[in-house]
């Protein structure tokens, strides 16, 4: 019985583990997907420094991609699937 305890205790951790590499990999997923569109959208020009306005158009592309990540997932969670299936 010791044994068949500690084989579940095992699966358990490497189902935890597997969970927790999935959601670093989503969200560095999430972190490229707003680094691309967002810097397509914003920099008209790349240089040294970001001027005001790619500042302000940043901040806000960000602000809406999370957002709207936000409204995404929680909607799958609500329809009873997990991100990604």
């Amino acid at each position: 019985t010791n044994l068949i305890m500690a084989a579940r205790a095992t699966k358990e951790e490497i189902i935890q583990q597997v969970k927790q590499e999935y959601d670093a990999n989503m969200m560095q997923e999430v972190y490229n997907q707003i680094t691309a569109k967002c810097f397509q959208k914003c920099i008209g020009k790349p240089g040294d420094k970001l001027d005001k306005e790619e500042q302000k158009c940043l901040a806000k592309c960000v602000d809406r991609y999370i957002d709207s990540r936000e409204v995404v997932t929680s909607t799958m969670v609500d329809v009873g699937g997990r991100p990604g299936k």
